[in-house]
């Protein structure tokens, strides 16, 4: 019980601190390294206060308190699937448009190769397996092409914009999905949440249709009387508002939808 109270008292300042992002090239790097330290502390701790706990005594307890080292390491832990938005189908050449992967080997565990530019080519590929891949190096945009490559990077369209009814194929890893097509990519601009802080800004408006989940882009809450009070009112399910004379819209993600487009007012993230 001692120990269960010493590693609660552990994991608050954790919970806390769950902003805070670990290594972006080790997702499981928590765990094992986690778990080894603190069970070896806990058994060193025992042993050097009370030699006479047995072994078996001593493994239980160690036992009894990995739901807690677990608890520690999660609230350490990130996700690193993004929410996306289909921006169209792009012209890609041997010069590849989105490049951001030029010079990595790996991103996360995957294996990046090189026979047809920086991609990362799986056989299971689907859009949110790309985006999932993408999301290790916090890239603004990802492009799927050929049915099973998938390329990341910080800009796109430098080749122009392709008709729509060039990505015509299927991912590989998803047949209900498109994965652009011969030199086309189907190119999605990624969305990651804001920073877990109580402090808004106010942000040069960005606007994507997030295709990659379900449920309202946005709720209106009105009579609202200033900007501070639509700030105030974003709490559950919002990271981002647009105030604008007594409407407050609450976003779901940190961006603009389409249909605001012609929406006045200040947006603040």
């Amino acid at each position: 019980r001692i120990h269960r109270d010493r590693l609660a008292r552990r994991c608050a300042p954790l919970r806390a601190a769950i902003a805070t992002p670990p290594p972006q090239d080790e997702l499981g790097s928590c765990i094992k390294p986690a778990v080894l330290q603190l069970a070896r502390g806990t058994k060193a701790k025992a042993h050097s206060v009370s030699v006479r706990l047995s072994t078996a005594a001593l493994t239980m307890q160690t036992l009894s308190i990995l739901p807690l080292i677990l608890c520690c390491c999660i609230a350490l832990g990130h996700s690193l699937g993004a929410e996306f938005g289909l921006l169209g189908c792009f012209v890609d050449t041997g010069d590849r448009d989105i490049n951001g992967l030029n010079g990595w080997s790996t991103i996360g565990p995957y294996s990046v190769t090189w026979n047809s530019g920086g991609t990362v080519e799986l056989s299971s590929m689907t859009v949110q397996l790309c985006s999932e891949i993408c999301a290790y190096g916090k890239f603004r945009y990802f492009g799927v092409q050929y049915s099973s490559s998938c390329f990341c990077g910080n800009s796109y369209g430098r080749h122009g914009r392709a008709a729509d009814s060039d990505c015509n194929m299927e991912c590989s890893g998803n047949t209900a999905q498109i994965c652009g097509g011969a030199y086309r990519n189907s190119v999605y601009r990624q969305v990651y949440n804001r920073p877990d802080s109580k402090h808004f800004t106010l942000a040069d408006r960005d606007y994507v249709n997030v295709t990659s989940t379900s449920g309202p882009f946005y709720r209106n809450e009105q009579p609202v009387r200033s900007l501070t009070e639509c700030v105030y009112r974003c709490e559950a399910d919002c990271q981002a508002v647009l105030f604008h004379l007594d409407a407050c819209h609450l976003l779901r993600f940190p961006v603009l939808p389409h249909v605001l487009k012609n929406e006045a007012g200040k947006f603040a993230i």
